[in-house]
């Protein structure tokens, strides 16, 4: 029988009682899942909180619609899709967030400086650009700011680095953004203090040094995480 735990918000309990469900191996692969009349009257939710938990669940891929039958656990019951875990209704914390940062983009910036191509050299130096020319304008230095570190991701050659890179970007927009703002604000250079991490990090990346490429990046996050008051741990 299903069960809800306690919650964070209504969809997220029907979520996580029916993953519950496909982990404890109540619910198998390619097995019919319940209802919807019946979830509502086993949850003691709505229809709507109903076909709302579904839809992620199937965005996620792990339940299959087949016409006229019905939702199904997929074959891959575990899901496509990287979900952070719950923040009982917050945003991500931000601290984790750049603590993995740091483990996964000085490593980017370390194989990039190997793996890179003139095109590659190129998309950053314009970015580059853009945010030289944009730095008045925080949203659109923000934007910059995503396509530099994105051309780096590219740079690695590595396609697994790139997806996980574009899922964070949607997640730290808004932190770049008061990232840039702060820098503005309180830094004695301004926004140049980011562009100048910036830069050494492409001239890194350019000369082909990947030590020097992982410690500019480094150097990098932990600025950005203190212009927004974070204090990162030592990754020695």
């Amino acid at each position: 029988m299903l069960q809800l735990q306690r919650p964070d918000s209504l969809v997220e309990r029907v979520v996580n009682a029916i993953r519950e469900e496909i982990e404890s191996g109540r619910l198998t692969a390619e097995s019919r899942l319940p209802t919807e009349q019946q979830l509502t009257e086993q949850l003691n939710v709505s229809r709507s909180v109903v076909r709302e938990a579904v839809a992620q669940l199937k965005a996620d891929g792990i339940l299959i619609s087949r016409r006229g039958l019905g939702s199904y656990i997929s074959q891959n019951p575990n899901g496509t899709v990287f979900r952070f875990p719950s923040q009982k209704g917050r945003k991500p914390d931000l601290v984790q967030l750049f603590e993995m940062r740091l483990w996964t983009e000085t490593q980017a910036a370390s194989i990039a400086a190997q793996r890179r191509d003139e095109a590659d050299l190129l998309r950053m130096r314009s970015a580059l650009q853009e945010m030289h020319d944009k730095r008045s304008d925080f949203a659109a230095a923000a934007l910059a700011d995503v396509e530099f570190h994105r051309a780096i991701a590219d740079a690695s050659k590595n396609d697994y680095f790139v997806a996980f890179h574009d899922f964070l970007r949607g997640q730290l927009a808004e932190a770049r953004r008061r990232a840039w703002e702060n820098s503005a604000a309180h830094s004695v250079g301004g926004s140049a203090d980011a562009g100048r991490e910036h830069q050494a990090l492409y001239e890194a990346i350019a000369a082909g040094d990947r030590y020097q490429a992982a410690a500019c990046a480094e150097a990098h996050l932990r600025a950005a995480a203190t212009r927004l008051k974070i204090d990162l741990p030592s990754i020695d």
